[in-house]
C-alpha cells in the first residue's frame, strides 16, 4: 500500500509540476490598421539582463527578439521610403544609451540570424533612457505624441530605455 501512495504521491508531484508556467518566453504579435495601413509586429518575447549592456559597444545589432514588421503599403519614415513587404526590425547601438532601428527588407537580409545591414533603412530613432525599468523586451505600434503627433510610432523597450521611431501615415485617399 505504502508504494501506491508513493507512486500517486510522485505522479501527483510531476503533473503539478509540469502545470507550473515556466518563465513565459512566447511569440508576440502587435497589430496595427489605420487609414488603410496594416503594420504587423512579431517577436519572441525575452527577459531583460542588463549584465548583457555593460560593455556595449557601437556596432552592437540586437535582434530584438528576432523582431518582423510586416508593411501593407506604402510608408515613409523621415525621408525613407518604406514599401510593403516584411521587415527584420533590429537595433544597432551608438552607445549604451543611443540605439538606432534598422528595417532590413527580409527577403535581401540573408541570414535571419546575421542578417546584412547594408541593405537595411536606419530609421530617424529617439532613444529615450531612465523610463520605468521593464523586466522583459516590449515591442509595439503606437499612435505618435509631440513632434511625431499624426504618425505611427514603433517602439522597442528594455530595462530603462526606450526606442521609438516615427512612421508617416498614408494621406486620405
Amino acid at each position: 500500500m505504502k508504494k501506491k501512495t508513493a507512486f500517486a504521491a510522485s505522479l501527483l508531484l510531476v503533473c503539478v509540476t509540469g502545470m507550473i508556467p515556466a518563465h513565459p518566453h512566447f511569440n508576440k504579435s502587435v497589430t496595427a490598421a489605420v487609414k488603410g495601413l496594416e503594420l504587423k509586429l512579431t517577436y519572441f518575447t525575452l527577459p531583460y539582463n542588463a549584465k548583457h549592456l555593460e560593455g556595449i559597444k557601437e556596432g552592437f545589432v540586437f535582434h530584438c527578439g528576432r523582431a518582423k514588421l510586416s508593411i501593407s503599403s506604402e510608408v515613409s519614415a523621415g525621408s525613407a521610403k518604406i514599401v510593403a513587404g516584411t521587415y527584420l526590425l533590429r537595433a544597432k547601438a551608438t552607445s549604451a544609451d543611443r540605439w538606432t532601428l534598422v528595417l532590413i527588407p527580409e527577403a535581401e537580409a540573408g541570414n535571419p540570424q546575421s542578417p546584412d545591414l547594408s541593405k537595411g533603412i536606419a530609421l530617424e530613432t529617439t532613444s529615450l533612457t531612465q523610463q520605468s525599468d521593464l523586466h522583459h523586451l516590449d515591442l509595439n505600434l503606437t499612435g505618435g505624441h509631440g513632434a511625431s503627433d499624426g504618425k505611427l510610432l514603433v517602439t522597442v523597450a528594455f530595462g530603462s530605455r526606450r526606442l521609438e521611431a516615427a512612421i508617416s501615415l498614408p494621406a486620405p485617399a
